[in-house]
């Protein structure tokens, strides 16, 4: 038997302390019989240009309760009260949580959620958001994913494009990044990016991101538009480059035992909740992103740069075929050759190539 880590037996005891649901194999829940289905996420902000997370799981939390007459009744978690995105994952993995919604962390458990970060990747969300939601491909690699972990994805919302932000000088090709150092997130595509790119990434918490910058412990970092607002980065951050080398999600998961103890008819509910709270959660990006976060960094005094073609295909040709391979021993080369013939037939599809 496998030891349980500190960080799921720290969501169980959290959990426990809130009550919640005995996965069971048939419940039959009704108005007058109601059952809980807990949701968490890591950002609490009301915003829409902040709150993305929280956007998703309050609109599906309106949908159930509403399409349901209340028999399933949903009990959100925002801001992170019940620990880490990690921690949360594992608890919805192991049935100590039912649901919840974050960004990047799946890969911990199923590291064929790699398999969209092959930097520049996506022209645009366009792209993005129909490979994720309408693919084949992608719909395969959800259904593998239930079937290896327990965890069903009930939707895909875009998190962003992530940019480089410095604090030294003006990115406009990868020669710029030699010398720089950068946070990035926990997880080894985000490292490989970077250091692909000519930079020196950097693994370091959200929480002590601000500090890191300000003290000069790095340089910069890289996230999608939105999170310079949500981390008030602009305050110890001078640029920022649009170059959106990687796309991000935000995913919306169930543990797959409690949704199929639920009666067909809920099932159905949850999952049309699902695909719409995603859907909510991509329009409030793109408010957060190409209205308010372009809007609010210029504002703030950040010195804006858009790399033009040439520029991104320098970047392009720098990151991917490192990346490429590296992935491929990691995930498998089909894994990686699927996902490169699935962007380039919605690209046709789509009327960009």
């Amino acid at each position: 038997m496998k030891k349980i880590s500190i960080v799921l037996f720290i969501s169980m005891l959290v959990v426990a302390m809130i009550g919640g649901n005995i996965l069971a194999k048939d419940l039959n829940p009704s108005p007058e019989n109601p059952v809980t289905l807990r949701i968490g996420a890591g950002d609490a902000q009301e915003d829409l240009a902040v709150g993305l997370e929280y956007t998703i799981i309050k609109l599906f939390e309106s949908m159930v309760e509403t399409n349901t007459s209340g028999a399933i009744q949903v009990e959100i978690f925002p801001g992170g009260q019940l620990g880490s995105l990690m921690s949360m994952l594992e608890a919805v993995q192991g049935g100590q949580l039912e649901a919840m919604s974050g960004t990047g962390v799946i890969t911990s458990i199923y590291p064929e959620w790699q398999v969209f970060s092959i930097p520049y990747l996506f022209q645009n969300s366009d792209i993005a958001m129909s490979v994720m939601n309408e693919s084949d491909f992608m719909a395969d690699i959800y259904e593998d994913m239930r079937e290896e972990t327990g965890v069903r994805v009930l939707g895909v919302a875009q998190n962003g494009f992530r940019h480089f932000t410095n604090n030294e000088r003006v990115i406009k090709t990868p020669e710029d990044l030699k010398g720089l150092k950068f946070r990035v997130m926990q997880g080894q595509i985000y490292q490989k990016v970077v250091e692909a790119a000519g930079g020196t990434a950097t693994p370091i918490a959200w929480s002590e991101l601000y500090t890191a910058l300000q003290t000069g412990v790095v340089d910069g970092q890289e996230n999608p538009i939105s999170a310079v607002k949500l981390g008030s980065l602009d305050e110890v951050q001078k640029y920022i480059t649009l170059d959106g080398h990687l796309w991000s999600e935000n995913f919306l998961v169930i543990n797959d035992e409690f949704f199929n103890s639920l009666p067909k008819k809920y099932q159905v509910e949850i999952l049309n909740a699902g695909k719409e709270a995603a859907l909510a959660g991509t329009a409030s990006e793109h408010i957060a992103s190409y209205v308010n976060g372009v809007n609010y960094v210029t504002e703030k005094g950040m010195s804006i740069y858009r790399p033009t073609p040439a520029e991104l295909e320098l970047f392009k040709a720098k990151t991917q075929p490192s990346v490429i391979e590296w992935l491929s021993s990691e995930i498998g080369s089909d894994v990686v050759e699927g996902m490169l013939d699935t962007v380039e037939k919605y690209e046709k599809k789509l009327g960009y190539k």
